[in-house]
C-alpha cells in the first residue's frame, strides 16, 4: 500500500519545534521529542529535516523574520533599539537561539542585524556600511540590557533606571557618532 504524503506535516514539525525550544531551549529540542510533539514518528522529520540544525535553521529564519517585522516600521534608531530589547524580553528563549553561538557555527547570515543597519541608514543617511560601527555598538548594547533582565541579574527595582540609562546611551551613541566612527 502506498504511503500519503501529509502536507500538514512540515508544518506541525515546526510548530512542534518552536514549542519545545520556546519550553525548554536547546536541550529540549531533539529529533525524538519534535517528532513525538508533531505526532509522528522520527523517520518522518527525518525525511523533512535532514538534521536538528536544519529545524534550528527554520526556527531562527522565522524568529528573525518576526524581529525584522517589529522593527521594519521604526521611525528612529533609537525606535529600532527600543524593538528589538522588547522582542528579546517579550522572547527570551527566540532571542536566546538568534543570537547564540550555535547559530554562528551554522552560518554567517546576520539578516535582523544587517535589516537593523540597512534600517539605521535609511533613518540617519548614508549606507549601511556607514554605520557598521553603530550598528555593533547598539547591538551590544541591547544585548547586554536584555541578558542583564532575562538572566535575572538586574534586580527588577533596577530596571527602570536601566531602560533611562539605556536610552540615553543609545542616544548619546548616534549623536556621536562620528567619533565612533573616527575611534576605528
Amino acid at each position: 500500500m502506498a504511503r500519503h504524503s501529509d502536507p500538514e506535516l512540515e508544518g506541525r514539525i515546526l510548530r512542534a519545534a518552536r514549542k519545545l525550544w520556546h519550553q525548554g531551549g536547546e536541550t529540549a529540542l531533539s529529533m525524538r521529542a519534535v517528532a513525538k510533539a508533531a505526532g509522528t514518528n522520527t523517520p518522518a522529520v527525518y525525511r523533512r529535516f535532514r538534521s536538528r540544525e536544519d529545524i534550528l535553521r527554520a526556527l531562527v529564519g522565522d524568529y528573525q523574520r518576526q524581529l525584522i517585522a517589529q522593527i521594519a516600521p521604526c521611525k528612529s534608531a533609537q525606535e529600532i533599539a527600543e524593538r528589538i530589547l522588547k522582542f528579546a524580553l517579550r522572547q527570551p528563549r527566540e532571542y536566546e537561539l538568534i543570537t547564540s553561538g550555535l547559530l554562528a557555527r551554522m552560518t554567517s547570515d546576520r539578516p535582523a542585524v544587517d535589516f537593523a543597519a540597512y534600517r539605521a541608514a535609511e533613518l540617519l543617511g548614508g549606507s549601511p556600511k556607514d554605520h557598521a560601527t553603530l550598528t555593533i555598538a547598539v547591538w551590544a548594547l541591547v544585548h547586554g540590557m536584555a541578558l542583564l533582565q532575562i538572566s535575572g541579574s538586574m534586580r527588577e527595582e533596577d530596571h527602570p533606571r536601566a531602560l533611562v540609562a539605556f536610552k540615553q546611551a543609545i542616544n548619546l551613541l548616534i549623536e556621536n557618532e562620528d567619533q565612533l566612527r573616527r575611534a576605528n
